[in-house]
């Protein structure tokens, strides 16, 4: 079931162009690429919103990441497999190409993930925008993810600094997705 992607072009829909963005410098695709990121909060969309616990596991393969995200919905687990590389105009910074199965026929998206912020130990914040080419809006989609189920007090902190010098994101627009143990729960 691709229904749900873990990063999807379904989100906040607005203007026609999209703001310039600056990944972050001196990006470390490895210590980026390994490990599982849990995904703490998301700008609404419509591909997530039921969704709950949602992580990404991530190994690196050669130059790629091989991604697996996973949703809890409905008690049922949810999986969707993509790859992940740098964009062949990232130099050395934090812009990502992300390819993801989405739909039920599966078509590939691709997805320019901007690394906005990472502590690679704790916390990103990655942002995409497209212009939809039907309706000529800009589609936004925003993550919080981080290595574990609850930001520490030190990386919402960080978060939060971020967020409220951000010209580009908005936290009123973010959601904050359930980890609870019965929210988590999955059926066998």
């Amino acid at each position: 079931m691709y229904r749900l992607a873990f990063i999807v072009f379904v989100a906040s829909v607005s203007a026609n162009s999209c703001p310039e963005v600056q990944p972050v410098d001196n990006f470390n695709i490895t210590s980026y690429g390994q490990g599982i990121w849990y995904e703490v909060a998301r700008y609404s969309n419509s591909g997530e919103n039921i969704g709950e616990c949602g992580s990404a596991e991530y190994k690196l393969d050669g130059n790629e990441i091989k991604v697996k995200n996973f949703h809890a919905i409905n008690k049922k687990a949810t999986y969707v497999e993509g790859v992940a590389k740098l964009a062949a105009d990232a130099g050395k910074s934090g812009k990502v190409d992300l390819n993801l199965p989405h739909g039920a026929g599966g078509v590939l998206n691709n997805i320019v993930l901007n690394i906005l912020a990472i502590d690679y130990n704790r916390y990103l914040i990655a942002y995409s925008c497209k212009i939809d080419e039907a309706s000529h809006h800009q589609i936004e989609s925003a993550w919080i993810l981080s290595r574990s189920k609850i930001l520490s007090d030190e990386s919402k902190t960080a978060v939060d600094k971020f967020l409220k010098e951000s010209k580009i994101l908005s936290a009123d627009k973010f959601v904050w997705p359930k980890f609870s143990e019965d929210a988590c729960k999955v059926d066998a």
